[in-house]
């Protein structure tokens, strides 16, 4: 028998297997042609990327149009914009960049190391239209460690490759209402690049202690010597909300904002733009890579 075909006698047998088959028939027969209506959005919103933290100095800010649903490729950038941060006294300006491989981007070279526990506003004006967002800058709790497990699967030899888990070791600030979002640098390079690789935390049911799971990876991903560093961050309840919806949708060019996605996806911008504004605080631990025994 071929391994892709159920015999009759075998779906008698089975009663799950002919609650398969059965619901198999049904969608075949009441099968019918759906179009889509997916309209090309090209152009249609601004696309904001602002991630202001206090890693460095310079910070930078990206604006784009929003692409075809279909379209891979990223949203050509936004040109001759205004962009500004304010955090009650002064106007952080941020200047757009001439280089060609950086079009778009919107740099200032000393907010980073000036920023303070207070709420920051962001102003954008471009085309006629003033689009405003604001973020709160709050603490973030200082990483204890880094430890390294081998992944279940891999400690009972369900799998070759052996694969290792990932823990975080914090104390939670005190009180509730914290989230953060953890980041993983294997050598220097962004491992968690896109949205879906991240991971968020709520201390809504938190310890005051906590040993979390934040990243797997396989052993052809790291080399012996190679240093791992977690960067944790604070960042707001919204975009909290926003990765916890990113995760469980799905879009072509990996970009929420690229077209239209299934479901609305937050964004605190105003105006009808689309990303999201967070200042955060950033704190980081690393450790050097040596291979587990099973």
């Amino acid at each position: 028998m071929n391994s892709r075909n159920i015999s009759i006698n075998s779906v008698k047998k089975n009663p799950l297997l002919l609650f398969i088959a059965v619901l198999t028939v049904i969608s075949v027969s009441c099968e019918k042609e759906v179009i889509l209506d997916l309209s090309d959005r090209e152009g249609l919103y601004l696309i904001v990327e602002a991630n202001i933290d206090d890693t460095s100095p310079g910070q930078w800010i990206r604006l784009s149009y929003s692409s075809s649903y279909y379209d891979v490729s990223e949203g050509r950038p936004v040109r001759n914009a205004i962009v500004k941060v304010n955090d009650g006294e002064t106007d952080f300006i941020f200047t757009e960049s001439d280089i060609d491989s950086l079009k778009g981007y919107y740099i200032n070279e000393n907010i980073g190391g000036e920023l303070t526990d207070v709420s920051y506003k962001l102003t954008i004006e471009h085309d006629d239209k003033i689009f405003v967002s604001r973020s709160e800058y709050r603490p973030v709790p200082e990483i204890d460690s880094i430890t390294l497990r081998l992944s279940f699967f891999s400690q009972i030899g369900l799998i070759d490759e052996k694969r290792y888990d990932i823990f975080i070791h914090f104390s939670e600030l005190h009180g509730k209402g914290d989230h953060y979002l953890v980041d993983l640098d294997i050598a220097g390079t962004l491992v968690t690049a896109s949205p879906a690789q991240k991971t968020v935390i709520s201390d809504e049911n938190l310890g005051k202690y906590v040993s979390r799971s934040v990243a797997t990876i396989s052993e052809d991903e790291i080399m012996e010597g190679d240093i791992l560093t977690l960067k944790m961050r604070s960042i707001s309840r919204e975009k909290y909300e926003f990765y916890q919806i990113f995760f469980f949708q799905t879009d072509l060019s990996g970009n929420p904002f690229a077209g239209a996605p299934p479901a609305n996806i937050p964004t605190n911008m105003s105006e009808g733009a689309r990303g999201f504004f967070q200042v955060s605080s950033v704190s980081s631990a690393s450790k050097e890579f040596r291979p587990l025994k099973r």
